[in-house]
């Protein structure tokens, strides 16, 4: 994750679009054509933020399938479990919890950032 995209994370979590995408992706993988057909993302919003969402790990590709016509289809899931805005020691904070690998049994990962006012 860059700097950049850390910094999108805020703006990101209230993105009506990215909400969707979120909330689509966390029990099973959608590509983006499955995406932009069920909940009707214009196609190039759905693409930017399907980009916007995996640069700042938010999202990630789980694997890619072969259409008919051969070509590759990738299939994303939400690797966040939570995100919390919290007001502390003066600063509001946006907390990120991110999905476990399977098999990991080493503690919760966290991203902790603070809103510039």
């Amino acid at each position: 994750m860059t700097e950049r995209s850390a910094k999108n994370i805020p703006k990101l979590l209230a993105d009506p679009y990215a909400e969707i995408i979120l909330s689509a992706t966390y029990r099973s993988p959608h590509s983006a054509l499955e995406l932009v057909r069920k909940y009707s993302i214009p196609t190039a919003a759905c693409y930017r933020k399907i980009h916007e969402l995996e640069e700042a790990g938010m999202i990630k590709c789980v694997d890619v399938i072969k259409s008919m016509k051969g070509k590759r289809i990738k299939r994303y899931r939400a690797n966040i479990e939570g995100a919390y805005l919290t007001f502390e020691n003066g600063s509001f904070m946006v907390k990120l919890q991110f999905k476990r690998a399977k098999g990991d049994r080493e503690g919760e990962e966290w991203l902790t950032l603070k809103l510039q006012p």
